[in-house]
């Protein structure tokens, strides 16, 4: 994500946070307590609410940005460029084949508490499937480097160095940076579903119905994160708000640029 990108969000969670403590009364606050991991703010929000919904209730505003962009929209009227099409879905086959590496480092990593390797270790074999059944489907054989011979594209690299740093910072913070994808595909798969399924004529009717997701993923990491809010208090919410953000726009910036719309929008 480029700077600018990430002023705006920085900006966007600082009025954010602002407006809810006004409504919670405890404005003054706002500056001093917004750090550590049980803060007053956090503390007053965990009892209305929990963790994964309150990130998710204050993104939703990105979600008109996340139907607008070149992917999604083209997918919604069946005019998304073939080219595109073909290109974005390499580049998602070699995201999901980063996020099991990087998975599979914090599981290794002997210094992070065992709870987060425990669940790093049990979310490598879903990405590592999902990568591999992609590029089966594209023929593309495996060259035995990272990437299956494929040219990597910045929104790739951008979006799996901000998951890595994420996770060096503070390991229990992948799920987080990782929930973006869960859940915002989630969202957009199943709506995208109720208004294709009955137009035959849209190309690609066919790749909602097969992709569409049950959810299942995305609410069982969202139930680990907030068990561990509960118990652990792992997270500052305001930090936790501002991670989530920053996933959603890489989400954005994936669906309008991992198929090059540059060199493809023009043909």
């Amino acid at each position: 994500m480029g700077k600018l990108s990430r002023t705006l969000a920085e900006l966007c969670i600082a009025i954010l946070i602002i407006e809810m403590l006004v409504r919670t009364g405890d404005a003054s606050s706002a500056s001093s307590d917004l750090h550590g991991n049980d803060t007053p703010f956090t503390q007053k929000l965990r009892h209305k609410t929990n963790l994964s919904q309150f990130i998710w209730d204050n993104s939703v505003d990105l979600l008109p940005q996340a139907w607008n962009t070149t992917f999604i929209s083209g997918v919604l009227h069946g005019n998304l460029n073939p080219n595109f099409y073909g290109d974005y879905v390499l580049q998602d086959a070699i995201y999901c084949r980063i996020v099991a590496q990087l998975w599979t480092e914090l599981a290794n990593n002997a210094t992070v508490d065992k709870k987060v390797r425990r669940y790093a270790n049990d979310s490598i074999s879903g990405y590592e499937a999902c990568s591999v059944q992609l590029f089966d489907r594209w023929s593309v054989k495996d060259d035995g480097g990272d990437n299956y011979g494929v040219l990597l594209q910045n929104p790739v690299k951008e979006y799996t160095t901000y998951i890595n740093e994420t996770m060096i910072a503070h390991p229990p913070n992948a799920l987080i940076a990782t929930y973006a994808c869960l859940k915002l595909w989630t969202n957009l798969t199943n709506e995208l579903w109720d208004i294709v399924k009955d137009e035959t004529s849209n190309p690609y009717r066919v790749w909602v119905n097969e992709n569409r997701d049950d959810g299942s993923s995305a609410r069982e990491q969202a139930a680990q994160m907030d068990e561990w809010d509960r118990k652990y208090q792992w997270y500052d919410w305001s930090e936790a708000l501002s991670l989530y953000r920053s996933a959603m726009l890489n989400e954005i910036n994936f669906f309008n640029h991992a198929g090059n719309s540059s060199k493809y929008l023009s043909v």
